[in-house]
């Protein structure tokens, strides 16, 4: 009677547990795929979730165009249309918008005053790209923010007492001015100023 050889028994033992230690090798690396592209995914959402409420925080209630005029010192032409106002505040900086229509030459009245002498308004020569946004800019007020404009954009800004006239000197926060004729004859103004002491606080 003939007895099985010992190698061949042996062959067979180690060839089963390599493709077993192969199979485990596998099941292991796709579970650790899995749980990077599951962690992947609960960062990714929770920084989506984080993002809702930080574009819609810090805004202030009971905000009116005519108490953002005077908390920043600009006095807005009677004919203007579509005003709009904004104080985003937070532990840094505060930020006041104001926007406005009004005709090209009574925009032309208002600016004037608010240029510093030897200077004027320039054109955007570095436009942010079509959609840009920022926590505080003017899309709060339902408006595309006037960095994304090249055509009808002008440029400037004042602190106060850069300029001399009364109405500079009105001014009480270093304001960024942006004039944009949208339409031939028609400007809006938007009006972004900010400061490193908290603003006050409109109240009901």
């Amino acid at each position: 009677m003939s007895v099985p050889e010992v190698p061949a028994v042996s062959g067979k033992r180690e060839g089963s547990w390599r493709r077993k230690l192969a199979v485990g090798a596998w099941v292991f690396a796709g579970l650790c795929i899995l749980g990077v592209l599951g962690g992947v995914v609960t960062v990714m959402y929770g920084l989506r979730e984080a993002a809702e409420p930080t574009k819609a925080c810090c805004w202030e209630e009971n905000v009116t165009p005519e108490w953002t005029a005077r908390t920043m010192g600009f006095q807005v032409p009677e004919t203007a249309t579509d005003r709009r106002a904004g104080l985003h505040t937070n532990a840094q900086y505060d930020v006041a918008l104001l926007a406005f229509t009004v005709t090209t030459a009574e925009a032309d009245r208002f600016l004037g005053p608010l240029q510093p002498e030897g200077t004027q308004l320039v054109r955007n020569t570095h436009p942010k790209e079509p959609g840009y946004t920022r926590a505080d800019g003017f899309t709060h007020l339902g408006l595309p923010e006037p960095e994304t404009f090249v055509e009808g954009m002008r440029i400037g800004g004042l602190c106060r007492g850069d300029s001399k006239t009364p109405e500079g000197q009105a001014v009480r926060f270093c304001t960024e001015i942006y004039a944009h004729e949208f339409q031939p004859g028609t400007t809006r103004i938007y009006l972004w100023a900010g400061s490193d002491a908290p603003l006050p606080k409109p109240t009901p």
